[in-house]
């Protein structure tokens, strides 16, 4: 994919800018000019959810871009505000609606339809001057948009753990209720404690419960009365039927009987038991009724009152409402000990499956091996396999981390662009850090240049790159200046 154009609107401002197929190089003298919240444009333009800048509103933006895609050719994109945006390809012209139909776009965006590809994608070419240094495995593209080694692994590999993953999920969501009410639970032991003995309940909350009681037998009574009317409906249905069908039959000495509705045999019987039946049933709901009408009258009383009482009393109204509530702490806490225990061996298999698929990893581990290698912050005795999954990173600082996370950045690019057939841009937000010298900086343009000639480079900083030939777009004082 790349980027041929960029057009935005800010109200009655207007700026269009050209890029080039190869090396293009977002220049300003000094910062804060303008040169992030483009490189964010062109990622908002397509769909993704990116956060604004503090001297751009994207919302309040139209920005049009021209790109070419690999899947679809020669394609613009026009994004109205955060909610929707309007694709046009050849002489269609359809509207996406975001950020639910994100996902569908950018299938057809990049000709791939696996949702954890598609997901960590960006994390993939595109590298923020604020968090993007730094994110090696795992962790926060920009804005809400997160990047994650093994969901990525999984979709190169075509691996299914959705059974897995939504065990997951439940799991998690159950033990973060449970802790909650663990939480609660202690507490509630403790206010018994201190009250000596647990309190009593008050009148209101007796008569709460009696209400529910109410209701629920109001609810059955009601539910057996609708089966009792659909009773009486089939048997009068079925006497007029009996009396439309002219039927006669005829006894043992020949004589020819016609059938009504009068003379089977049990049928006005079965009719005046359900009648009699309704009867009762519709005296005793009156009568539940008008019990739930007077206790509702009586606990809008006292809840009248409850509403006098100062915070200080309200508090200790909490506490004993805390304590006559049923909550066993052991017995939660030992479903909270449960279900975190499943949840780690379930989070362990899909480990396991994420990593059982040597192809992918040893694909991705040759390629970080190779370019750490040359940039000098590892080699095969320092960097084994595992090392992609690593969560220390506390070992790595400075022009280190800078380099290794370029190095994975670069193997990442090179898997997805074998899984899914295309070259993918690749954007770096100010590539020369702080504790990053002008040599190293030089070393890894020199990697871009010797593999990756044909992807798109678009690099914003206030610094100047050796490119045979790079498209120069200077930005001053602010990105669409003010004539």
């Amino acid at each position: 994919m790349r980027f041929q154009s960029i057009r935005i609107k800010e109200g009655l401002l207007e700026r269009t800018i050209n890029f080039s197929d190869g090396a293009n190089l977002i220049h300003s003298t000094k910062n804060s000019c303008g040169k992030t919240t483009l490189l964010r444009l062109l990622l908002y333009s397509i769909g993704y959810n990116i956060p604004s800048t503090k001297r751009m509103r994207f919302d309040q933006c139209e920005v049009e871009t021209h790109l070419y895609c690999d899947a679809l050719g020669e394609v613009s994109v026009i994004r109205y505000n955060k909610d929707f945006l309007e694709l046009t390809h050849g002489n269609q012209k359809s509207t996406i609606v975001l950020p639910a139909q994100e996902l569908e776009f950018h299938k057809l965006l990049f000709g791939n339809c696996n949702d954890d590809i598609l997901l960590n994608l960006l994390g993939t070419f595109y590298i923020d001057q604020e968090k993007g240094w730094t994110l090696l495995n795992r962790g926060t593209v920009i804005g809400s948009i997160h990047f994650n080694i093994e969901e990525l692994i999984r979709g190169l590999s075509g691996c299914n753990c959705n059974e897995l993953l939504a065990e997951e999920n439940r799991l998690t969501r159950n033990i973060s209720k449970y802790k909650q009410m663990f939480s609660i639970a202690q507490y509630r032991d403790q206010v018994a404690a201190d009250m000596g003995s647990l309190a009593p309940e008050s009148y209101n909350e007796y008569a709460t419960s009696e209400i529910q009681q109410i209701l629920f037998q109001i609810g059955g009574i009601k539910r057996e009365l609708k089966r009792v009317d659909r009773a009486l409906s089939s048997n009068k249905n079925f006497r007029k039927f009996v009396s439309e069908m002219n039927l006669v039959v005829q006894d043992e000495s020949g004589n020819q009987i016609p059938v009504t509705e009068d003379n089977i045999i049990g049928l006005n019987d079965s009719v005046e038991l359900l009648v009699s039946k309704r009867k009762m049933l519709s005296f005793d709901l009156a009568t539940l009724e008008n019990q739930l009408e007077q206790k509702e009258k009586v606990k809008a009383a006292e809840n009248e009152q409850m509403s006098f009482l100062t915070s200080e009393n309200l508090a200790e109204v909490f506490d004993k409402r805390i304590v006559s509530t049923p909550m066993n702490s052991v017995v939660i806490k030992d479903e909270l000990d449960k279900s975190e225990k499943k949840l780690k061996s379930v989070r362990a298999e899909i480990r396991e499956l994420t990593k059982s698929n040597n192809a992918v990893v040893m694909s991705l581990y040759t390629d970080i091996l190779r370019y750490a290698t040359e940039m000098g912050v590892g080699d095969d005795d320092t960097i084994s396999p595992s090392y992609l999954f690593t969560s220390n990173l506390k070992e790595l600082s400075g022009a280190v981390l800078h380099k290794t996370v370029f190095s994975f950045r670069l193997a990442y690019i090179l898997a997805v662009e074998k899984e899914l057939g295309i070259k993918l841009p690749i954007i770096l937000d100010s590539p020369t850090g702080k504790e990053v010298d002008q040599e190293n900086i030089k070393m890894m343009m020199s990697i871009l240049k010797r593999d990756f000639s044909e992807n798109q480079l678009i690099i914003a900083s206030i610094y100047e790159y050796d490119f045979d030939q790079v498209n120069r777009i200077e930005i001053e004082d602010r990105l669409i200046p003010i004539k």
